[in-house]
């Protein structure tokens, strides 16, 4: 798994590496799960995988839409689990009313994959098929912890207008996969690096990879504006996931990054990296 951390070093020689400052952040407080699903038998599945989850807490369940609406009135969850063809009512109304004052981040859990699209419109964190694999789920859950580090105002109300709206915003940063017969909804800063491989690209996120049938080409217009650089004819960077550049011969470098994947950058494909240099690096010294 990457890791969060690191120091700063200001040389540019060959041979020697230039260290990039990093963030670290982590969050103490329990995830707050409210699952919605109108089968007694999946929520009791789901409440027993989540149970092995550290640092999660299940605060309530329900089975209507009725009954969701109050629920997350009362819990005002971190996490809604959430089946979408509930009983009761129009699930996606109750969501979207400015009353509730706050928005939960959602993870879809059904075993009607038409939700999908209406999955990536509504910002789930993540789409779980039934029946429901321990794995599979642990991802949700820790993609949710992520997320909601990331989102989380720092005097810590989660529960403002400007924060939901913020919500609803971060659908234009994510891109749908499809992996495994699953919608992976994968955010643009969870990608470390992306390789390719004739009209394929694999998305190497931390300790997971996706492979979708794309050119390269067309898969960096896809994340330009998003922080990311070509930096060879087959690879494609995350600018913030950089740690060290180590400079070779003839404008060429060795980057590195937070998990410790070592990557050549060649001099058609440079200027990335160059323009990240140029940030970190100390202007020199008037005569």
């Amino acid at each position: 798994m990457c890791r969060k951390g690191g120091n700063r070093h200001y040389t540019e020689t060959p041979g020697s590496e230039v260290m990039l400052m990093l963030e670290t952040n982590g969050r103490d407080k329990p995830l707050r799960v409210l699952v919605a699903d109108q089968d007694r038998r999946c929520r009791q599945k789901v409440k027993a995988l989540l149970a092995a989850e550290s640092n999660v807490d299940v605060v309530g369940e329900c089975s209507r839409t009725t009954e969701l609406e109050e629920a997350l009135r009362i819990h005002k969850p971190d996490v809604l689990f959430l089946e979408p063809q509930i009983p009761g009512g129009n699930v996606f109304d109750v969501l979207a009313s400015e009353s509730l004052g706050f928005s939960p981040l959602l993870v879809f859990a059904t075993s009607h994959d038409q939700y999908a699209v209406k999955a990536f419109e509504s910002n789930a964190v993540d789409f779980v098929m039934k029946p429901y694999d321990p794995k599979r789920l642990h991802a949700a859950i820790e993609r949710a912890k992520s997320d909601l580090a990331s989102r989380r105002p720092q005097n810590g109300n989660g529960g403002t207008a400007e924060h939901v709206r913020d919500v609803k915003a971060a659908t234009e940063e994510r891109l749908m996969v499809k992996a495994g017969g699953r919608m992976v909804f994968l955010r643009f800063v969870e990608m470390d690096w992306i390789e390719a491989a004739a009209n394929y690209v694999t998305i190497h996120a931390g300790s997971e990879e996706y492979r979708i049938r794309q050119p390269i080409s067309e898969f960096e217009k896809r994340v330009a504006g998003h922080n990311f650089s070509r930096i060879h004819r087959s690879t494609i960077v995350n600018l913030s996931e950089v740690v060290a550049v180590q400079p070779c011969n003839s404008g060429e470098y060795m980057v590195r990054l937070k998990c410790g994947k070592e990557l050549a950058c060649s001099r058609n494909f440079n200027s990335g990296i160059r323009t990240l240099l140029e940030t970190f690096l100390p202007e020199p010294a008037a005569r």
